[in-house]
């Protein structure tokens, strides 16, 4: 049962961050509302006052300057998918945002909300990974900026600090001529883990990857290590490093069992995924 709460509206973020502030544990903020509804319904934290975010000028946005798109934490997934910027620049993350739960969720939860309340079972944060992906934090004096991987350290946890807002996500897309693929496995609208792949291919070999995998550990990973290995090769010699690298993929992801999936499950279909999603990526784009 929800308890009581004053909801406070203001309209710049120093004002918001003044409030949280002034009121540390006796405020949460609320963007959509996706995740912190059922927390809050089901006594799993505890808040006096709700700071609303969705009025602050940006937090609404979506823009482009030629080499960065800029996202407001309170754009819902729904809007961050079907925005011609994203889905032009960036269509495999505005895939990955279309595969969140069901149309409900899309409408109402925000792409800010979720990396901060960093569900080790979500779609964003793998995709975004992809990318040069920063996020701008403020609080009530200063901005800081921070990538995205130093940003998401753990299950359910962040680098965000107390009296911090998530103020907006800044993504550098990849190149037209590189190849990209998404693939998930999921139960119950959630993933049980999920791989995004970018490939850039000359003479059929492999000039340029990125991969990222989430789901399997506390959060998302890139695959520096294997990225490495495999440039400079053809896809099925790159697919065999991927399937023959276990004990890499165990130390570096550090899998949990849970309802979702059980840890030797998550690393047979990790590498699976991974090499289906790499031979998806290279025969999307080819240079010759």
């Amino acid at each position: 049962m929800l308890q009581p709460f004053r909801v406070l509206i203001p309209e710049e973020i120093i004002g918001a961050s003044t409030e949280l502030a002034r009121l540390g544990e006796k405020a949460v903020v609320y963007a959509g509302g996706a995740e912190l509804a059922l927390l809050l319904r089901y006594g799993m934290i505890r808040a006096d006052y709700l700071v609303n975010i969705k009025r602050i000028r940006g937090m609404n946005e979506i823009t482009w300057d030629g080499e960065t798109i800029q996202i407001g934490a309170a754009m819902t997934h729904h809007r961050v998918e079907t925005d011609p910027l994203i889905r032009r620049h960036m269509p495999l993350f505005a895939y990955a945002e279309g595969k969140i739960a069901n149309i409900r969720v899309r409408n109402q939860g925000t792409l800010g909300g979720n990396l901060c309340f960093n569900d080790p079972h979500s779609d964003p944060g793998t995709a975004l990974l992809l990318y040069d992906t920063s996020v701008s934090l403020a609080n009530k004096t200063n901005w800081r900026q921070l990538p995205l991987c130093e940003f998401l350290t753990g299950m359910y946890s962040t680098a965000l600090m107390a009296g911090e807002i998530l103020a907006s996500v800044a993504i550098k897309p990849l190149p037209l001529d590189w190849g990209t693929a998404y693939l998930r496995v999921h139960r119950l609208q959630r993933p049980t883990l999920n791989v995004a792949v970018a490939t850039k291919l000359k003479d059929g070999i492999l000039e340029k990857v990125r991969m990222a995998v989430g789901c399997v550990g506390p959060k998302p990973q890139r695959l520096l290590e294997i990225e490495d290995k495999i440039v400079g090769l053809k896809i099925e010699d790159a697919n065999k490093i991927i399937m023959e690298s276990t004990r890499y993929f165990v130390n570096l992801l550090e899998p949990v069992d849970d309802v979702l999936g059980s840890t030797d499950y998550k690393m047979y279909m990790t590498r699976i995924l991974l090499s289906r999603a790499l031979s998806q990526a290279s025969a999307a784009k080819e240079e010759v």
